[in-house]
């Protein structure tokens, strides 16, 4: 009865530490499960890599923004990139393949931080193929020189179609000036491009030019820099 009772109770120990091990080795897996679910809800739908990180990929319906037309689209790619960088991104194109499918997206004037929602570049409409594709950097250029308006030369100033420029220095800039823009939607930037307003020959000191532009939206848009030379 003794070696009876000794078999059971060493069998009861092996039971217990066996049952110990699988709860640990439960415990373990779902705490590293749920680190890893963490870590992929953080990085979006994939990282690119240089800060570059794509949130989501949606179905957009509406104005096309990419190319200026403002043409009417519906059901076409778009998604929402993220620079998580201390970088200024001045050009960046997204590429995003599976088979002989491929899709585009670019992207200029993307500060550090920000984030956009971009189009795809040619009004792809969205397709099957694109839940379960394969996204790249294609390019991605950064701005040498930090933007500026140069508020010590020039004073910008807009309204809905319209942007001024007034040259408050002593010195005639001859040469064309450009200002860019982007337009927004809350704290998200609405579409890849950058609108460029130009000034042909410059601004003789003490003068004040003004250009029209039909993008500038004065609650929507955002003049990202100047240049001049």
């Amino acid at each position: 009865m003794m070696k009876v009772e000794k078999k059971q109770t060493k069998r009861r120990i092996i039971y217990l530490v066996i049952t110990v091990f699988v709860l640990a080795a439960l415990i373990i897996g779902a705490v590293i499960w749920a680190k890893q679910r963490e870590s992929l809800e953080s990085e979006g739908v994939c990282s690119l890599g240089n800060g570059v990180v794509i949130r989501s990929v949606t179905k957009y319906s509406g104005t096309f923004v990419e190319d200026g037309t403002d043409r009417d689209v519906e059901d076409i790619i778009q998604l929402r990139v993220e620079n998580t960088s201390e970088e200024d991104i001045q050009f960046l194109r997204i590429k995003a393949e599976q088979g002989e499918n491929t899709a585009y997206f670019d992207i200029t004037t993307l500060p550090a931080g920000s984030t956009v929602d971009v189009q795809e570049s040619s009004a792809m409409e969205y397709s099957n193929w694109i839940e379960n594709c394969t996204y790249s950097i294609e390019n991605l250029a950064l701005f040498r020189e930090d933007r500026s308006l140069y508020p010590d030369m020039f004073t910008v100033t807009a309204q809905d179609g319209w942007i001024s420029v007034e040259n408050h220095s002593s010195q005639d800039i001859t040469s064309d000036l450009y200002v860019y823009f982007k337009n927004m939607d809350d704290d998200v930037f609405s579409g890849g491009i950058t609108y460029r307003v130009k000034f042909s020959g410059g601004i003789p000191a003490g003068e004040t030019a003004e250009e029209q532009s039909i993008h500038y939206l004065s609650d929507k848009s955002k003049i990202m820099y100047l240049t001049y030379q």
